[in-house]
């Protein structure tokens, strides 16, 4: 049976287009813990199917690590979604120039560091494609990360400031990646 309080929580998250990852960053242990949301909606997910489809969306589970929303008429591609795409391509694009391993980025106790959204920052090219997809024209990268990654829960702040990829940020950020290498080897 679903739980109202809950249900309510959960549609104010994902009707904002906000994911719900199976663990959350707890700031003061510094850990990641289960996320009682993304439990109600796995052990209750016929009915929250079924709940969505009739307001006309289609609730989506992603490698069994968290859940978002579809509209079941939408486009493909908007706006928002082209903004992520730009800000993990810079990311990624940073990662790898710089030599880092991927796994900072996912590693809770790690992640991308305010200096190096700095550098990201300093440099004309990365500025060029952010400032084409309409991103970075009055806001620093570092807020447009908290406003397009971190409240939509693609990403999270650990106890150190660090940006760091939640469950669905990861997911994202791969078939991101598989799409983008998919497409150089055709």
């Amino acid at each position: 049976m679903i739980n109202n309080t809950q249900s309510q929580k959960l549609y104010n998250l994902l009707i904002n287009g906000k994911m719900v990852n199976q663990r959350q960053y707890d700031s003061k242990s510094n850990q990641l813990e289960e996320n009682p949301l993304y439990n109600e909606l796995f052990t209750q997910l016929d009915e929250y199917s079924l709940l969505y489809r009739r307001i006309g969306y289609a609730l989506v589970h992603k490698e069994s690590s968290f859940f978002f929303i579809r509209e079941l008429a939408g486009e493909e591609s908007n706006e928002a979604a082209i903004k992520v795409q730009a800000l993990f391509i810079i990311i990624g694009r940073y990662m790898t120039e710089k030599g880092y391993l991927f796994e900072v980025l996912s590693d809770y106790r790690a992640g991308l560091a305010p200096e190096n959204l700095a550098m990201i920052s300093a440099e004309e090219r990365y500025l060029d494609i952010l400032q084409t997809c309409k991103l970075c024209k009055s806001r620093t990268v570092e807020e447009e990360l908290d406003n397009h990654l971190v409240n939509r829960g693609l990403m999270f702040k650990n106890s150190r400031g660090n940006y760091v990829l939640s469950e669905a940020g990861l997911g994202f950020f791969n078939e991101l990646t598989e799409a983008y290498t998919g497409s150089i080897e055709a």
